[in-house]
């Protein structure tokens, strides 16, 4: 079963006769009969009666030719694919980010991006650092945005800024007359903890709050900050969290002041290592960096 066989049959199917098929296929009717012909020794089994010089195709023949149709569709979806890529004309952009970014820096960055591409699709993906680092490295997303990865295999990095991580209480904690927060402040307190999804990642939170250790309660364990802004609001525990997701739970039982001693984060792009920056992404990648700076959560350099 050759490709110009199936070829063939599929433009004979859609035409109704042998000599539309060869003008579509630039071939001479014989031709396109002789590949008839092949195709059927080849599959087996009759694709069509022949009367009084007529083709009637078979049951056989269309329940063959649904295949055939998927097929051809999946072949036309790769050259369409193919000329996106060639023209570096996406139609879609991908980008992955953590819960606290897509509900602070994305809306802003995004509504610039608009102005430039309005029609293009982007899909925003929001998950945890784990599966982010996964789609990168499959290359299933165009970008990453979030808290600065380590160093991996198949990604690459940008560096955008630095975050103050905050104190964050419900709005009647006896800690709220405080204008700052210290670790000795928080002894008898339930303190959130961060599942640490790499190893010694979250060790600055550790580090800040090591005279205490021993002396808060660390029963609560989250993966998402707006997870722990919600525990927060509930009155259930207090926190040291990343200063984005404030901004949703502003006003709605939540305080946060600043922590002593001051824990930073860094924050970056990541996108994997052979992508090829086309026009949009590119566009995309200034736009967060134009952003940043006039984010009060970044610290200023």
């Amino acid at each position: 079963m050759k490709f110009r066989q199936i070829e063939a049959f599929r433009y004979t199917m859609l035409q109704g006769t042998t000599s539309a098929a060869a003008e579509k296929m630039y071939i001479s009717q014989p031709a396109v009969s002789r590949l008839l012909s092949d195709l059927e020794s080849s599959l087996g089994f009759t694709l069509f009666d022949r009367r009084k010089g007529r083709l009637y195709p078979t049951l056989e023949a269309a329940e063959f030719f649904r295949s055939v149709e998927e097929s051809f569709l999946g072949i036309q979806k790769l050259e369409s694919v193919a000329d996106r890529i060639r023209n570096r004309t996406p139609s879609e952009l991908k980008i992955a980010c953590t819960s606290a970014i897509s509900s602070s820096l994305l809306p802003l960055v995004l509504k610039e991006h608009k102005k430039f591409y309005p029609a293009e699709r982007v899909s925003i993906l929001t998950l945890p650092m784990s599966e982010i680092v996964m789609k990168l490295q499959t290359n299933s997303i165009d970008l990453a945005v979030g808290l600065e990865l380590p160093q991996l295999a198949g990604i690459e990095r940008e560096f955008i800024g630095n975050a103050r991580f905050v104190f964050a209480m419900h709005a009647d904690h006896p800690l709220k007359e405080r204008s700052s927060i210290r670790a000795e402040d928080l002894i008898g307190e339930t303190v959130l903890s961060v599942i640490d999804t790499y190893p010694g990642y979250w060790n600055k939170l550790d580090h800040a709050l090591e005279s205490v250790k021993d002396k808060v309660h660390q029963s609560i364990h989250i993966d998402t900050s707006h997870t722990a802004y919600a525990i927060i609001a509930s009155g259930l525990s207090v926190g040291v969290l990343e200063p984005f997701a404030a901004r949703a739970w502003s006003g709605r039982g939540v305080l946060t002041r600043s922590f002593e001693p001051a824990v930073y984060y860094p924050y970056g792009i990541a996108y994997p290592t052979n992508i090829k920056q086309h026009d949009s992404l590119h566009n995309f990648i200034q736009t967060i960096k134009s952003v940043v700076p006039d984010m009060p959560e970044f610290e200023k350099s």
